[in-house]
């Protein structure tokens, strides 16, 4: 192996290492519940705005827009917009089905597809 191999290993290595810690000591201070919270309470906050008042698309929108300021910059590096949006979604269809019956059990789906 060249120098410059074994230099750039090294240095993807650290950037590893680096990219793990950030996220061991983010996860640490910032539980999973905690964000999910966090995200759930602009979910209320889009649906008492006004200014969305029909518009599902224009909220969901807004609660990504706000969701990624949530987190750290450099964490925001590796999120992408897409990822991060099917996780709001999921997050957002489990809430809606605990709510429809008080058990997460999917029924709001079978609701949905009657409709």
């Amino acid at each position: 192996m060249t120098v410059n191999t074994i230099l750039t290993i090294a240095l993807i290595a650290a950037a590893l290492i680096m990219l793990g810690a950030g996220i061991y000591f983010y996860a640490r201070n910032k539980t999973l519940s905690d964000i999910r919270a966090d995200v759930y309470q602009l979910f209320l906050k889009a649906e008492h705005n006004p200014e969305f008042a029909k518009s599902g698309k224009q909220k969901m929108k807004w609660v990504l827009s706000r969701a990624r300021m949530l987190l750290p910059a450099w964490l925001q590096v590796f999120i992408t917009d897409a990822f991060l949006e099917k996780v709001i979604e999921g997050w957002f269809r489990a809430v809606k089905d605990l709510l429809d019956d008080g058990k997460i059990n999917k029924s709001s789906v079978k609701e949905e597809g009657t409709l």
